[in-house]
């Protein structure tokens, strides 16, 4: 894919991984970015940097996309006196803790976000970019924690395990089609949603296994340029993948589990509350 000069959307734009994959494809690709999540402001000092920084077009857009309408008002606004190119579906929340304090609203909000909004954007943008006939692509952001259970993150685990099967069926499903679907894997990132949970405290940002959100953003925006079926970026995650192969998902999701129980009674000996 080139994506110079060429509109992309990215959706969760506003910190995280989300907004350094908006800067990698502004920055480093030339790209012009619709930028998408709930905070406004945000985007907005976001498409100033990148305007002066890049030189190129920023459109940003408000959307809380657990909302199915203003799912359908961004497709409609995004192109709107554009050609979509490139659909990069990153939005996401998760919840840390046993299921059972998972507020059941809170989990129709984690739903609607990362699993409902995806499909429905994947429905309206998909005979969209087939019909333009310029072989773009749409990249799904999912997680290693589809493709091995993640106790204490079961809900969230769950979704992502949703996204890659989803992503990986439509690319064979569309490997006949001018567009690409490429579905990106990354392990533990640096981000707010990680800081928002407590487990950054845990979970050190330059530990094993963890990647800084610019880097992991580069290396998902290489992958998407390549058309890749899946993308794992890091050799870490890669070899986590790898054994994933020969040890029983029991034995991997048990490891992870002690180590979760332990951050999550750090996190309660800290805070009683």
């Amino acid at each position: 894919m080139n994506f110079r000069n060429r509109w992309v959307l990215v959706t969760g734009a506003s910190s995280g991984l989300g907004r350094e994959l908006a800067r990698d494809l502004a920055i480093r690709h030339k790209a012009n970015v619709v930028v998408v999540a709930r905070r406004l402001g945000r985007l907005e000092e976001l498409a100033a940097q990148l305007r002066q920084e890049a030189g190129v077009e920023v459109l940003p857009l408000a959307a809380d996309l657990s909302i199915e309408s203003e799912v359908e008002n961004l497709f409609a606004q995004a192109t709107d006196g554009r050609d979509i190119y490139g659909v990069v579906l990153n939005a996401g929340v998760t919840h840390f803790g046993e299921q059972t304090n998972l507020e059941w609203s809170r989990f129709k909000t984690m739903l609607a976000t990362n699993v409902t909004s995806l499909v429905h954007l994947v429905h309206l943008f998909l005979p969209y970019l087939i019909s333009k006939q310029q072989e773009g692509g749409i990249m799904l952001v999912s997680s290693l924690a589809s493709l091995v259970p993640v106790p204490f993150q079961s809900a969230y685990s769950g979704t992502k395990g949703f996204v890659t099967n989803f992503g990986q069926g439509l690319w064979h499903e569309t490997r006949d089609q001018p567009i690409s679907v490429t579905t990106f894997v990354p392990g533990g990132i640096s981000t707010e949603m990680v800081d928002s949970s407590g487990l950054s405290k845990y979970f050190k940002s330059d530990g094993p296994g963890m990647m800084a959100a610019d880097v992991c953003a580069q290396k998902a925006v290489d992958g998407f340029a390549a058309r890749k079926y899946i993308c794992v970026p890091g050799a870490m995650n890669r070899l986590a993948l790898f054994m994933s192969s020969f040890l029983p998902r029991k034995t991997l999701s048990g490891m992870l589990g002690s180590e979760y129980r332990k951050a999550l009674a750090a996190l309660r000996a800290d805070d009683p509350s």
